[in-house]
């Protein structure tokens, strides 16, 4: 059987899971292909007979890019079985149930799907589980892979903890996720670009998820569409990318997804170490995001 997977993974977190899905599936003799979203073009579900897609959570809701490829990519899934999976840094909401709603509309059987912690790299935010997703995670992300394939093959029913429960999540979260995500857009302006530094490397322009970021008269230039992910921020090697970050450095933010705020309303265990926040380090520059084009990290590094 062959599996095609599709998975956006800016800081390599999701694409971690994606690979242990496809590990656990291999080993019940699955031939598998994983995609990076950024490489989408070359993703053809067409010949699979199994997909999967995978993608992080941006304030309680799976990323908007994956959703709006799939409405407009005229991918038709009629016929096939699909798996989801989403990594988290944070309350995830209904962003599971949200994004196998989003594949089963187009024509997919979705069977079941996987949630697993990752690392927070959004600046206001930055450092929270730091370690994850941790060898425990990949080995439940395998497990995955492994049950998906028995279901497939043998008729197995699928545990109930990659079952898709459509009202996990729905608490405060799952309300405030998109009203947070209206609010960024409205407050923080698009990017601009110091041509003093810029030396027209094109990471920016590589690593924009909506496209909204060309070179046009020797000059980078931002459009509308930025869904504020803060990547090209992350990865100009120069620090030519400026933001303006939504006022007092994202306290809206660091206040409603407080560690006390996600424990009592999110889906975070109060066994569960989240780490420290170190946006105030990242903003001003002293941390740094470790870059690889073709192997994305969340790794860092201070800055001498």
């Amino acid at each position: 059987m062959k599996t095609a997977i599709l998975t956006f993974s800016q800081t390599g977190n999701t694409l971690k899971v994606g690979n242990a899905i496809s590990e656990g599936l291999r080993t019940k003799g699955h031939e598998t292909e994983q995609t990076r979203y950024l490489h989408r073009k070359k993703w053809n579900p067409a010949n699979a007979d199994l997909i999967g897609l995978g993608c992080p959570v941006f304030e309680n809701l799976p990323t908007e890019n994956v959703l709006d490829y799939l409405r407009e990519s005229n991918h038709d899934f009629e016929g096939k079985k699909a798996f989801v999976f989403i990594t988290s840094g944070g309350s995830p909401g209904k962003s599971l149930w949200r994004l196998a709603k989003a594949v089963k509309q187009a024509g997919a059987d979705v069977i079941g799907g996987i949630q697993i912690r990752g690392a927070v790299t959004v600046p206001t935010k930055f450092g929270e589980f730091i370690d994850r997703p941790n060898a425990d995670d990949l080995r439940q992300a395998k497990e995955f892979g492994v049950a998906v394939a028995d279901h497939l093959t043998d008729k197995a029913e699928l545990p109930s903890q990659f079952q898709i429960d459509p009202n996990e999540g729905g608490r405060l979260y799952d309300v405030l996720g998109p009203c947070l995500t209206y609010l960024k857009k409205k407050i923080t302006p698009l990017a601009t670009c110091d041509e003093t530094k810029c030396d027209l490397c094109g990471t920016c322009v590589f690593e924009c998820p909506t496209n909204c970021i060309k070179i046009r008269n020797k000059k980078v230039v931002f459009q509308e569409g930025c869904m504020v992910c803060y990547r090209c921020w992350h990865v100009c090697p120069q620090d030519a990318v400026s933001i303006q970050f939504s006022p007092k450095d994202g306290f809206i933010e660091r206040t409603l997804y407080s560690n006390r705020m996600e424990r009592r309303f999110g889906n975070i265990g109060n066994d569960e170490i989240i780490g420290p926040n170190l946006y105030t380090d990242v903003l001003s520059r002293k941390i740094k995001l470790k870059y690889d084009r073709h192997n994305p990290t969340a790794e860092f590094e201070y800055r001498q």
